[in-house]
């Protein structure tokens, strides 16, 4: 389940990126979409950022995925940009 925050700030990505060149907001959704992917298959593969909270990063873009794991039900509370004060992290 992607929280409406964590979905906005993957529009607002996808935007800026788009703003910059054709085509690389799309690259941004197509590596986020990997990082699900692979967050699927093992969701515990990333490490804590603050216990029972997990975050992962992007393989090309310099983003962060913030989520927490319920039984069989994974949580994404924030797509973060890593460059941004870590304090502005949604875990919740």
């Amino acid at each position: 389940m992607i929280r409406p925050f964590a979905a906005l700030e993957t529009v607002e990505a996808y935007d800026w990126y788009e703003l910059q060149q054709d085509g690389l907001g799309l690259k941004f959704l197509s590596d986020l979409s990997d990082f699900y992917s692979s967050l699927l298959q093992n969701p515990h593969k990333y490490s804590y950022y603050e216990k029972p909270v997990r975050q992962g990063l992007l393989n090309k873009f310099p983003y962060q995925v913030v989520y927490e794991i319920f039984d069989e039900k994974i949580i994404i509370y924030s797509v973060f940009m890593a460059k941004q004060n870590p304090n502005k992290k949604r875990t919740f």
